[in-house]
């Protein structure tokens, strides 16, 4: 897609980091809920409740030194570093770009194809291929894995004819980037 300054805007799309906010947003839920109820305890008692004191006076206790200390501390940087990576690091992509076609004057449209429908595409123009008696395939960012079942012996010329066919039809279609196709074709019994 263009942009008025003339560069191109990427239309694939990563995914939202929602498991490491939900993570953080649960936790932090898990405490305000305890110290509401701890701090409403404290209101209609006068005084802070045994669950609350308890952990306080044990953890009051300890020397910073100590190996309850330490161990804490490690589990918190760790589970802190986890989440850290997991809301910085992007995720896999979940769609590919398609070009569409330009030219005569017309403006160049680019398209988003999910990896779910490249999969059923790739699946769709292997199950094509003669030998072939039934495909399945999965997709990914950069890949597509064809899973291929034949009643015939010959597997490695069924296998060389599915990866050429669809490697064609998707380079067809205007992937950006054109996935690797892999095959495996198994013999099924008769």
């Amino acid at each position: 897609m263009s942009r008025a300054d003339g560069r191109s805007r990427r239309l694939r799309r990563r995914p939202s980091r929602t498991v490491p906010a939900t993570i953080v947003a649960v936790v932090l839920l898990a405490l305000g809920v305890l110290t509401a109820i701890a701090a409403v305890s404290r209101l209609v008692n006068g005084s802070w409740d045994t669950l609350v004191t308890g952990p306080a006076s044990s953890v009051a206790g300890q020397t910073l030194g100590s190996a309850a200390v330490l161990v804490a501390a490690i589990v918190a940087l760790v589970l802190g570093l986890v989440l850290l990576v997991a809301g910085l690091k992007p995720g896999s992509f979940r769609s590919a770009q398609l070009r569409g076609p330009s030219g005569q004057g017309i403006e160049q449209t680019d398209y988003v194809i999910t990896n779910g429908a490249i999969a059923r595409l790739a699946a769709g123009r292997a199950d094509l291929v003669d030998g072939v008696d039934k495909v399945s395939a999965s997709a990914d960012g950069r890949r597509v894995v064809l899973r291929v079942t034949t009643s015939s012996e010959q597997t490695a010329q069924i296998r060389d004819r599915v990866v050429q066919g669809v490697t064609e039809s998707l380079t067809a279609t205007g992937l950006d980037p054109a996935p690797r196709v892999s095959a495996t074709v198994h013999q099924k019994d008769l």
